[in-house]
């Protein structure tokens, strides 16, 4: 066990030096085991595997922030497991929006206690979309109705992509904290 803590101290302290080498053994090392934890989150192994590859360029762009008190395996099942909760919370919310804003069903009309419960949470989606600055609701509308990319909006409002990914994650937050209250 000392010898392997010790290895893996040293492919730590070569990977922060920038040794890809030595930064992919350390990874390989519990990339299919990160896999296996992350796929009941994520639902789907495709989407396990694509979140493992985040999580690893992620540590690689982070390394300087891991601390040699803790094994490397747990700071890096750390950020995959972060990444599959936060994709996850998107998803989730990214459907609740879009069901709101998407025209009904005509094949999939509700009975009469759904059509009112789906009808209160339009109207609360809508209050609370409508308590968003303009910007954002802006940035909301031309993401769920027009079903535009981050780079669309970008252009069109004459900003950036990161700019557009970063008003659209704060108001999808604003939304969340708003809806979640009774």
């Amino acid at each position: 066990m000392a010898s392997t803590t010790a290895d893996e101290a040293s492919l730590v302290s070569r990977a922060r030096e920038r040794d890809g080498e030595a930064f992919w053994i350390l990874v390989s090392r519990y990339r299919q085991a990160l896999e296996r934890i992350l796929r009941p989150i994520a639902g789907d192994p495709d989407t396990a595997r694509d979140l493992v590859q985040d999580a690893t360029l992620r540590a690689f762009k982070n390394l300087h922030l891991y601390r040699a008190d803790h094994r490397f395996s747990t700071w890096f099942f750390r950020i995959g497991i972060n990444l599959a909760i936060s994709k996850r919370r998107r998803q989730t919310l990214d459907q609740r929006v879009r069901q709101r804003l998407a025209p009904p069903d005509a094949d999939a009309l509700p009975g009469p206690v759904e059509s009112t419960l789906l009808r209160e949470d339009g109207e609360r989606l809508a209050r609370a979309i409508h308590r968003l600055p303009d910007r954002y609701q802006e940035i909301i509308r031309l993401r769920y109705s027009e079903e535009l990319s981050c780079k669309e909006i970008a252009r069109r409002m004459d900003t950036t992509p990161n700019s557009v990914s970063i008003v659209l994650f704060r108001a999808k937050q604003k939304l969340r904290k708003d809806l979640e209250r009774p």
